[in-house]
């Protein structure tokens, strides 16, 4: 391969892996009520670009080298690519997504789990993607990098944010849960789906590389790819309109209980309205008091929901967070704030 191929084929994976970067951070930013610490979401990233995959190689190596051999090429091939890379890749992305879930206090619904499970999803793709893509930058040169970088940077990075993101929300959901065996249950079936969903996508994959490139059946297969991708999306917005609901409801209460003035419920909820108007003199409290509007509702709202050590916990930042509150509303020109 000559100087100017060689740099064309590093600059199509570099790009690729640019891209699926940028996808990350639109994912965070359209999680416009609640967004997750940046430095968590990149380190979600990271994850799933570097322990990741390092996890998977540890755990496929051993399954491949003892035990898919004696099930000779042809199934080995299938097993493989449909059975042990599926969960096993799964399992290694879910062990940062469990670390982020359980140990972050800033994760209480599906849409913050989605998100990390997102970032997790398309750090692996990147790491994915360099591998591919050196190996056809060796067998096939730019030409195929580029194509290779293409359909896997819109196809395969998608599907891995999205197999890894129903296990995220459903971890999400699961911090909301009544009791620790629903909490097991949903993560399971969060798992379960996430490699259902990984594993279908490898399966088509693999059928269409034993079988033969119909134009027809490749075309299937990337419109189930699409429609899977759109179908994120759209639950995506979903989770985030709960969001909108939940801090509806949970503001407008404290209203009619007295603990916050009447524009608050009038305005926090709205993402327009609280980032375009000057409803508070000082931007800099405006962003603040956002915050802490924002995790009282959603302590509330988990406040309905968990039981035991959870529910006083939770109960107790509920009295933590009105009491600052009152403090800063009582210490400001509320009188500045409009509709």
């Amino acid at each position: 391969m000559d100087t100017v191929s060689l740099a064309g084929a590093a600059l199509s994976i570099v790009l690729s892996a640019v891209v699926l970067g940028l996808v990350v951070l639109l994912v965070w930013w359209l999680d416009r009520y609640e967004r997750e610490p940046l430095g968590l979401v990149l380190l979600a990233f990271v994850w799933g670009a570097v322990a990741a995959p390092f996890l998977s190689l540890a755990g496929e190596l051993p399954v491949r080298g003892l035990i898919l051999p004696s099930q000779g090429p042809y199934l080995s091939a299938v097993a493989g690519a449909v059975l042990v890379a599926p969960f096993i890749e799964e399992l290694a992305k879910g062990v940062g997504l469990f670390l982020l879930v359980g140990l972050s206090r800033n994760v209480d619904n599906a849409t913050d789990g989605m998100v990390y499970g997102t970032a997790v999803g398309l750090g692996f793709a990147a790491a994915e993607n360099v591998l591919y893509g050196l190996s056809a930058a060796v067998a096939g040169g730019a030409g195929a990098v580029v194509s290779l970088m293409l359909g896997r940077t819109i196809l395969s990075a998608g599907i891995h944010a999205l197999s890894t993101s129903v296990l995220g929300g459903t971890l999400g959901a699961a911090r909301l849960a009544a009791s620790w065996p629903r909490r097991f249950g949903l993560a399971l079936a969060g798992l379960v789906g996430a490699v259902g969903v990984h594993a279908g996508w490898n399966l088509a994959l693999v059928r269409l590389q034993l079988f033969g490139r119909t134009g027809a059946e490749a075309g299937v297969v990337i419109l189930a790819a699409v429609f899977l991708e759109l179908c994120f999306v759209a639950v995506f917005f979903v989770a985030t309109g709960m969001d909108h609901r939940i801090l509806l409801r949970e503001l407008s209460e404290e209203v009619e209980l007295g603990v916050l003035p009447a524009w608050v419920a009038e305005i926090i909820p709205f993402y327009r309205r609280r980032i375009r108007g000057a409803w508070w003199p000082s931007r800099q409290e405006r962003t603040v008091l956002c915050r802490l509007l924002t995790r009282l509702a959603f302590r509330k709202h988990a406040l309905r929901r968990v039981t035991g050590e959870d529910r006083d916990l939770a109960g107790l930042e509920v009295v933590q967070l009105r009491q600052r509150l009152r403090e800063i509303l009582g210490s400001g020109d509320a009188s500045a704030a409009s509709t």
